[in-house]
Parts: structure tokens; sequence; C-alpha cells
């Protein structure tokens, strides 16, 4: 590194025959472009060519100086790549108004389906309530509430048919009313 600081370009090519494959890789990892990788590693040399003198043997290891100087202007890069957002861009906020249909559409869903969760025991309840509302597998669901999973299934299984039999009639009920 002293001589590079001092302008000795054979040092400086020797540097790079050496340390280019451990730069290229490096640039290669963050950028994952072949040939913004290789115009980072261009930099990067060209970026210790410049700044030799300000490397300190004490504070760290070549490879640590040369992995910083790689990693900085691939970070530099990145950021050019990003487009930059217009207003134009970016997207209107969603009017409610013009979802209240699938507003009301929802809530009358979730009326129908607590009406009818309502009908059922509360073993059969809690297994729907594990299983589908937290997210548990019918496992998880058995051990806690204490059931093999064989009869977790059979509750489950009755459960849905509940379920179907209950929508089945409100439906049948809604389209008397209507």
């Amino acid at each position: 590194m002293a001589a590079i600081a001092k302008g000795n370009q054979e040092a400086a090519a020797t540097f790079i025959r050496r340390h280019s494959g451990y730069v290229l890789k490096i640039c290669m990892m963050r950028l994952k472009n072949q040939a913004e990788a290789e115009e980072a590693v261009q930099d990067v040399f060209l970026s210790i060519w410049k700044n030799a003198d300000k490397w300190q043997p004490g504070n760290a290891k070549v490879t640590t100086w040369l992995y910083r100087i790689a990693a900085n202007r691939c970070i530099d890069l990145l950021r050019r790549r990003r487009p930059s957002k217009t207003l134009d861009d970016i997207a209107e906020p969603i009017d409610e108004a013009d979802n209240s249909e699938q507003i009301q559409q929802l809530a009358d869903r979730k009326r129908l389906i607590g009406s009818a969760m309502r009908a059922l025991n509360a073993a059969q309840c809690r297994a729907i309530e594990l299983v589908y509302y937290q997210g548990m597998n019918q496992r998880e669901a058995a051990e806690t509430m204490g059931l093999k999973l064989a009869a977790l299934e059979s509750v489950l299984r009755r459960a849905r048919q509940q379920l179907h039999n209950e929508l089945e009639k409100q439906k049948t009920h809604l389209t008397l009313v209507e």
C-alpha cells in the first residue's frame, strides 16, 4: 500500500491481480449484475489508487479495507439504480364510498357466520376457532383441546357440516324474506 501511495504502478498492478477476484465476488453478491459489478471493481481500485495513503496497517487488514470500499461503492450504485418517484407515480387513496357495497357484503357475511357459529356446541366452536381463526394446524388444535387428532378431525367434520346446514337455512330464510 505504501508503494501504491507513492504512485508505483507495478505495485498497483500486482495489488489488482491479487485482489480483483475478491472484490468482484463482493460486488456480484451485492449487485447481482455482472456489468455493474465490473464497473464497481474498477471504481474500487481507482479509489484505492487515489486513497492508498489513507490506509493504516494498524487499523484494519487490507482485505477489510477493500471490503468496506467495495460495499460502499455497491451501496452507491444501488441507490442510483432505485427510481425516484414523482407525484404521478403515487397511487390515489382508495375512496371508501366506492367500496361501500363490498363493506356491506363483508359485514353481512360476518353476521351470518357468527349466527351459524352460535348453533355449534362448545367443542365444535373451539375447534373451528383454533383451526380457522387462529391458524393452528389440526395437531396443535387437538393438543390445545386435549383431544386425539382423530377426535379433533371428527369434531371439525361435524362442526363444518353443522355450519353448512345453518348457512343453508339462513340462505333459504333470506330468499323467502326478499
